[in-house]
């Protein structure tokens, strides 16, 4: 069977990243794949990774949608000479701009993502893509509770929807020889209680309140956070760091392709989100052993159980993210157990070979339909 996702950008962002684990798990069913990247903004690693499940990449370029929509008649061009059974958009742009394509390209099977209430949405877009949502044989949700908000405000129609939660590889028990370099790399001791997020640098991600915690975080206890990831906001969030007087104790990564060693390093992971779809780094921090502290949001619900696994916190609640990371702080035996049922839970409720197969099912049945 012969798939084309196209999708915004291959920055090494949440979407392209779980786009390399289904192109992977795909690539060993025998699927043909071809992926589109609208914006020629990419990460070597993620363009590495799908190329080595086999993946053809196209990459038309921003420059080209602003030539006089020369970019949108060169992604038709690209639907019609490859000629796939299936499309399959993924975030915002590859929406509004790919289903038309697909539509005008004759392609017999389209299919969309939406991986997150797009509260952010501009208003000519979500009119688009309203009008356009119908050509959608159908939508594909990676969490339920995402679903209410596109049926009212997307356009999209109860006969559409399929949930397909994320899967997550299991990243095995936190290892010394992973964990001490990454520890080494920010200056801590193996005392030092390490902190981490993971995400863009987005409004959407709220890591200026996960710097208020900090400041509220007990000075004279030995911790430190660490925070994976790069956007827009960086330069407005190290000066508030710096503000809240704790630009000493954050230590900001960048993006980095060696999350496992940074997942490794760290004692509990913080997702101060205020919205989300099904979030790959609490996953990922889950398969890793680590508790979460996590805003009660969206898809991050159906993977914490509080109390068990983690805590979740309303969403911009400051005081409420204090108390429980300064409990799990206190008590290393409670942070153990809660870490050793993250990870048992994760792995066995969404597991990578769980979403790649429910992917294959529905493709196969759409296509023998």
């Amino acid at each position: 069977m012969k798939i084309v996702f196209i999708i915004d950008s291959l920055r090494r962002h949440g979407a392209q990243r779980f786009l390399t684990h289904l192109a992977r798990g795909l690539a060993r069913l025998g699927y043909v794949q071809t992926v589109i990247a609208l914006n020629n903004a990419s990460d070597p690693d993620i363009e590495k990774e799908l190329s080595s499940a086999g993946c053809s990449i196209a990459t038309i370029g921003k420059r080209a949608f602003l030539l006089g929509g020369f970019g949108w008649w060169r992604l038709v061009a690209i639907l019609r000479k490859r000629r796939p059974d299936i499309v399959m958009t993924l975030l915002d742009m590859a929406d509004t701009m790919g289903r038309p394509a697909a539509h005008l390209a004759g392609c017999r099977l389209l299919l969309s993502s939406i991986r997150v209430r797009n509260i952010a949405k501009p208003g000519w877009q979500r009119w688009l893509d309203r009008k356009t949502v119908g050509w959608a044989n159908k939508i594909i949700f990676n969490s339920g509770r995402v679903v209410p908000y596109a049926l009212k405000n997307e356009g999209v129609n109860e006969e559409q929807v399929i949930v397909i939660p994320n899967g997550v590889d299991d990243w095995g028990p936190p290892a010394a020889k992973l964990r001490d370099p990454a520890r080494a790399e920010i200056g801590v001791t193996p005392q030092t209680f390490v902190l981490g997020a993971v995400g863009r640098l987005n409004p959407q991600k709220n890591i200026g309140l996960l710097l208020q915690i900090a400041a509220r975080l007990p000075k004279a206890c030995d911790w430190k956070l660490v925070i994976i990831g790069d956007g827009p906001e960086r330069p407005k969030l190290l000066r508030q760091s710096r503000e809240l007087g704790v630009a000493d104790r954050v230590s900001w990564m960048g993006a980095r392709p060696d999350m496992a060693a940074w997942y490794a390093c760290m004692d509990l992971f913080v997702h101060t989100a205020d919205f989300e779809g099904m979030p790959n780094a609490v996953m990922e921090a889950m398969a890793s052993g680590l508790p979460v502290v996590a805003s009660a949001v969206d898809g991050t619900q159906d993977l914490i159980v509080d109390g068990r696994n983690g805590h979740l916190v309303p969403a911009g609640d400051v005081n409420g993210f204090v108390q429980r990371i300064d409990q799990l702080m206190s008590d290393p035996e409670l942070t153990k157990q809660m870490g050793e049922s993250a990870r048992r839970d994760i792995l066995e409720n969404f597991g990578m070979e769980q979403m790649i197969q429910s992917y294959d099912k529905l493709f196969n049945a759409l296509g023998n339909a």
